[in-house]
């Protein structure tokens, strides 16, 4: 349980790769919760982060058995009347990796290569699909499920009802697909988008910033050999807003001061 070289929060493989370990019984939750105990002393403890996750895990079993739904139906049901894009390209694209998001698109296809990512880059890819995309949730909840080695359905289902905003702990921040505070050196994105492992690290993340000199020299061609964005982020997430206190709206008898 030595802490990880790799940053917190880090898509470069800074978490213990034990979950599915521990979704097929083969690693006992006690065993990891008493082992992070007895190397919480030494300077090789877990992280406050690591800890937190073994009792989240519990949080998940105990919300599964209060709602037995909720992989498909909101904890807060009256989000399931949020109005959602139509556009099944866009899921289509998001599930390839081919939405023209560099951190994105990395994530999904190491998903799809290996059937695992590393949590803080499954937060990036389920705020995409929910606040960029306008996807429902649920289908993001399906993919995960059917791709992930460590699918839990408790886990998963309680990531993406916070994800779609009908969870018990509703996410109340959205993660940019741009920024890359994930992955800062750009190897994440070099390594599951090979065509774009030519770029400097300053253009990696946000190819569409380079000039045409830049990516011909990189051998990049959008639209190409690498796919434009399938998104205009801002008015994306301003439409995504309005879905949601449209809602809010409609039931106000089920909202309080924080929705």
């Amino acid at each position: 349980l030595a802490p990880p070289p790799a940053a917190k929060g880090s898509a470069a493989g800074a978490t213990a790769r034990i979950s599915h370990h521990l979704v097929r019984g083969e690693l006992s939750p006690r065993d990891v919760y008493w082992a992070c105990r007895r190397a919480a002393a030494s300077d090789a403890g877990p992280s406050k982060t690591f800890d937190r996750r073994i009792h989240w895990r519990d949080l998940a079993y105990y919300q599964l058995h209060c709602f037995p739904e909720m992989g498909d139906v909101g904890i807060r049901r009256h989000y399931d009347s949020t109005a959602w894009s139509t556009d099944a390209a866009r899921l289509e694209a998001w599930k390839a990796g081919r939405t023209g998001f560099p951190m994105v698109d990395a994530a999904m296809r190491q998903l799809r290569a290996v059937g695992w990512v590393p949590q803080a880059v499954r937060m990036v890819t389920a705020s995409f699909l929910v606040e960029y995309l306008r996807v429902n949730w649920i289908d993001g909840c399906e993919h995960f499920h059917d791709e992930l080695v460590d699918a839990d359905a408790a886990i998963n289902a309680m990531m993406w009802q916070n994800a779609g905003r009908s969870g018990v702990d509703q996410w109340n921040f959205v993660m940019s697909p741009e920024n890359a505070s994930q992955d800062p050196s750009g190897r994440y994105v070099r390594e599951w988008c090979p065509e774009l492992a030519k770029l400097a690290t300053k253009y990696v993340h946000r190819p569409w910033t380079a000039s045409d000199a830049t990516l011909a020299a990189a051998g990049v061609e959008l639209g190409v050999t690498y796919p434009r964005r399938i998104v205009d982020l801002a008015s994306e997430r301003a439409a995504a807003k309005d879905s949601v206190l449209a809602m809010r709206r409609a039931h106000l008898s089920k909202n309080d001061a924080n929705g």
